[in-house]
């Protein structure tokens, strides 16, 4: 097979230097300024009196070095460092943070007449390229692994796990993974592209003879329960042997195929308890103390009803997606590979580990359990007729009737027509193939995998010549709102070439939104925008946070999450996508991210938080009070926890994902020759009274407060919330010993909460000076401050953001100018985020080549 994967691959492929001047070294300000942009006299005052001290020479700060930049015609920049340096300037200059607050500072007219010079350059210039641009070639780039597993999933009709055996995408925190220099492919991907294709052809395509079904079925019996629990219940922690908590076990199953499972199930539900999530997984080693614990969940239902009202629940699912435990080899026979399917009882109100307290909490009720596989109402299954469907071609013109498979298959999968000699090439294939495997499925299975390691599929649809710009225009919607393959209202309107038409786009876009695919869009969005990774990272400090983590019933396990069982973690990462899907859903202004009034939680989250009335695992939109200290992103564990250190808040950590994800300023990294935060305070950093003291004595070096002057104050009011994210007035005195909790001192949870109260002594200092503003103590003053002042930069960060994520590249200096029409056209209704996903799917950028129906009417001032 070599020679024909050689035959795909080989076959089926597809900046000006700046102008050195001498400028005029006049220092003060000049009479006359020119704000058209010709005055290049006034520019070199400029930065000779309030910017050359600082960012020239050899080492120049903030890695900004104006010494050589070029002023002669900014306009006819096309390209290259001086242009980005010059938007670098802008930037700051716009948000009045440089000059520094405690530096000579210009009028406020010479500072705009500055900016417009620039501004003015600029735009000329990323004018004049936005043809020739728009004419180029793009760089290719491939499918990230979400978007892989979700096209092979709706390309094929099985969802099919498949990643696992893919290297992991690269990732850089706050940044997007999905362009051209991160999406590049290799000799080793191309290999692990094949095991997956062949993998899931061989799900896909099935053979003629129906195959036999086995079956299995286990039942238990009420047993005990005048002295406890009775062998058919599941409790919080599981149950004895031989009850369907440790799970029912299959041998004999088939290999490839879709299974069912049906289960009679009912819950005991103690008064104040309306519903129990139990949840089922399939694998091997949920013993909590194996060592090769492989599980995958099945699903969840929600019991309401009780044992006298016992319901019959169905499951459905794909073998392949469930990790089998291989039999041993025993006298030299190979015992049964086996499957073991386990129900979990996932009630969770916050208080999991306060004891065995099995019978005082809800406890589902198994009657019996049947398992089923493959499923075959009908045969052959859909996902294999709708690739190999009937034709009087098959018997009739055998060769026809591959190209016509071939034809189908190919468009689908290149997510625009595939051209006769792309079809003929493979055709080739097959008919290379036929021999060797004597059947048209095996045949079909070898060729089609072929066809899914070409670059036509592994790469993103490009329309280099025009002849595909609709077809690319449905793909870039499509990876942009769903991560994975237009669908056929997509393909059909790309083929009538009515996708661009800006009322059908919209519609097309509120569609997409709408589709419970778009959570792949918001969950791989929000994850690389927001760093989200950085959650799981963080060692939390069992002495002092010992309630944090639940863990197993026989006390908490130290140092490890059970990890077949959610967390509290997992609920903040789902907190925080749900929150922003709840905002898209609801039109809400982008504002709201820095503010809200209401939280998206669940019932352990809501006793996190200390948020009282939600019951219930599911999450979903509460509405919050002032004294809950919730509201927006800046306040939820995700962003807190990962932006700490497990022990402690750390403001500087906070203020830089500030900046970055909300603000959406670039934070260049540390010097290396800068020390940590507490080498630099020296001996004194013993007798700090708290972080502002600490961050006070770092910023009197000099290398540190360049950077320390616009983080700290950014970061300081987060103190009130904890390292677990909590909101906290008080602390315990520096020193003191946080005991963990524990039955003879402290009764109960709330007994341990009045411990806790006892020892928090310390009034939290959260106050802090803005940069060039107020000021503010604690959260609710800094949210209302960036609301009030920080709401255009706010605004122009998420459409970056989005703009970048939709168009699978980096923005750079060119990009601002569309950036701001896009901002201009949507402040009027207060920046909504679904009309700005709309705006810019609309948006020239997006659309590649410029129409003047797409451009906002309202000029750039």
């Amino acid at each position: 097979m070599n020679r024909v994967l050689i035959l795909i691959l080989f076959n089926s492929a597809c900046a000006l230097a700046p102008i050195a001047i001498t400028r005029a070294q006049a220092d003060g300000e000049p009479r006359k300024i020119s704000t058209a942009g010709t005055d290049e006299t006034a520019v070199a005052s400029f930065l000779q009196s309030y910017c050359m001290e600082c960012h020239a020479g050899q080492t120049p700060k903030g890695e900004i070095p104006l010494g050589d930049i070029s002023i002669v015609d900014i306009g006819n920049l096309a390209s290259g460092q001086d242009a980005e340096l010059w938007e670098q300037v802008l930037g700051v200059l716009e948000e009045q943070e440089m000059p520094p607050e405690d530096a000579k500072q210009p009028t406020s007219e010479y500072r705009d007449a500055i900016v417009n010079w620039i501004r003015n350059g600029l735009q000329a210039a990323a004018n004049r390229e936005t043809n020739a641009r728009a004419a180029s070639p793009g760089i290719a780039r491939r499918l990230t692994n979400l978007e892989y597993q979700n096209t092979m999933r709706d390309l094929l009709g099985v969802d099919l796990h498949l990643i696992d055996n893919l290297p992991k995408d690269p990732t850089k925190p706050y940044r997007f993974n999905n362009t051209p220099e991160f999406m590049r492919l290799g000799p080793e991907q191309i290999n692990r592209y094949l095991e997956c294709s062949r993998r899931a052809m061989a799900s896909v395509i099935v053979d003629p003879e129906k195959p036999q079904v086995e079956k299995t079925r286990r039942e238990w019996k009420p047993h005990g329960l005048d002295r406890g629990m009775g062998l058919d219940e599941v409790g919080v922690w599981g149950n004895r042997r031989h009850s369907p908590a440790t799970g029912m076990g299959i041998k004999t199953f088939p290999a490839t195929g879709e299974f069912r499972i049906r289960m009679q199930a009912s819950a005991i539900l103690p008064e104040g308890i309306n519903e129990l999530p139990l949840r089922l997984v399939m694998g091997y080693g949920l013993n909590v103390n194996s060592a090769t614990q492989r599980i995958a969940p099945v699903g969840t239902v929600r019991l309401t009803n009780s044992p006298d009202d016992p319901q019959v629940f169905e499951f459905r699912g794909r073998i392949e997606n469930h990790p089998v435990q291989v039999g041993r080899v025993i006298n030299g026979e190979k015992q049964p590979d086996t499957l073991t399917i386990t129900p979990q009882n996932l009630y969770d109100d916050g208080t999991l580990n306060d004891g065995r307290r099995d019978l005082a909490m809800p406890r589902a009720v198994i009657e019996w359990i049947e398992f089923e596989a493959p499923v075959v109402d009908v045969w052959p299954p859909k996902h294999h007729s709708d690739i190999l469907f009937e034709s009087t071609l098959r018997t009739e013109n055998p060769a026809a009737y591959i190209r016509t498979v071939l034809k189908k298959f190919m468009s689908r999968a290149f997510r625009r027509r595939a051209t006769a000699v792309e079809v003929e090439r493979f055709a080739k294939i097959y008919e290379m193939l036929y021999p060797e495997l004597e059947t048209l499925e095996a045949a079909m299975r070898e060729t089609l995998a072929m066809v899914l390691i070409s670059p036509q599929f592994l790469y993103h649809t490009e329309s280099n010549d025009g002849r595909w710009a609709q077809y690319e225009l449905a793909s870039k919607l499509s990876y942009f709102l769903w991560a994975s393959t237009p669908d056929a209202e997509l393909l059909k309107l790309a083929s009538d070439a009515q996708l661009s038409n800006p009322s059908i786009l919209e519609q097309q876009v509120l569609r997409l939104l709408a589709d419970e695919r778009s959570d792949s869009f918001v969950e791989n969005f929000a994850n690389q925008w927001l760093s989200l990774d950085k959650l799981k990272t963080v060692p939390v400090n069992q002495e002092l946070y010992p309630r944090f983590l639940y863990y197993v019933s026989a006390g908490e396990r130290r140092g490890t999450e059970v990890p077949y069982r959610p967390t509290i973690r997992d609920y903040m990462l789902a907190e925080t996508t749900g929150f922003i899907t709840e905002l898209i859903r609801r039109n809400a202004s982008v504002l709201q991210l820095v503010d809200s009034d209401f939280a998206y939680i669940n019932q352990p989250l809501a006793a996190h938080y200390g948020v009282e009335g939600v019951r219930g695992d599911e999450l979903r939109p509460v509405a919050v009070k002032p004294e809950n200290q919730l509201g927006g992103l800046l306040t939820q564990g995700s962003i807190l926890i990962g932006n700490g250190t497990g022990t402690a808040p750390h403001p500087i950590y906070r203020a830089v994902w500030l900046r970055e994800a909300i603000l959406g300023d670039e934070v260049p990294p540390p010097p290396a020759d800068v020390p940590a935060l507490s080498d630099s305070a020296g001996e004194s950093a013993e007798t700090a009274l708290n972080i502002g003291e600490l961050l006070q004595q770092h910023r009197q070096k000099e290398s540190c407060n360049d950077c320390h002057s616009r983080l700290d104050p950014l970061g300081l009011p987060f103190e009130h919330h904890n390292a677990i994210g909590k909101y906290q007035a008080f602390v315990p005195r520096e020193g003191t010993r946080v005991r963990a909790f524990n039955k003879k001192d402290h009764l109960d949870l709330d007994g341990y909460s009045k411990y806790l109260e006892s020892i928090a002594t310390v009034a939290v200092d959260a106050s802090s000076k803005l940069p060039q503003g107020p000021q503010v103590t604690g959260m609710r003053e800094l949210k209302d401050y960036l609301i009030a002042n920080k709401r255009e930069q706010i605004a122009s960060n998420m459409i970056r953001r989005l703009l970048g994520y939709a168009l699978g590249r980096e923005l750079n200096w060119r990009d601002r100018f569309q950036v701001e029409y896009l901002r201009l056209q949507l402040e009027e209704d207060d920046y909504r985020l679904r009309d700005m996903i709309v705006a810019i799917c609309q948006s020239e950028a997006f659309l590649s080549v410029p129409s003047e129906s797409t451009r906002p009417t309202k000029e750039i001032p």
